[in-house]
């Protein structure tokens, strides 16, 4: 039997921010430029918490794998929610 979303075998106690679907988005910001795997990470955790994200990186089909400047992922959220997914990556990266 498959697990769904709703199963027990989801971490307890982790619930993610209720958030108004629907809302258009009109202004996108850049809140931080990184690296994979970094991305993965950030975009995960924004999306946890209800944040929209955007993941812009600069991708060559040519090559199998980016390193250096071509490896910069930008992340974006809505300009709503600017502050709150800024103090959301300061209290990940104080925890390091």
């Amino acid at each position: 039997m498959m697990d769904t979303p709703d199963s027990d075998s989801h971490d307890q106690g982790l619930e993610p921010l209720p958030r108004q679907s629907g809302k258009q988005i009109k202004s996108w910001i850049t809140i931080s430029k990184v690296y994979p795997p970094d991305d993965i990470v950030i975009e995960s955790m924004l999306k946890f918490y209800g944040i929209p994200v955007r993941i812009s990186r600069r991708e060559i089909p040519q090559l199998p794998f980016s390193t250096g400047p071509l490896a910069e992922v930008i992340i974006a959220v809505p300009e709503e929610m600017v502050e709150e997914a800024r103090d959301l990556l300061e209290s990940e990266n104080a925890g390091k």
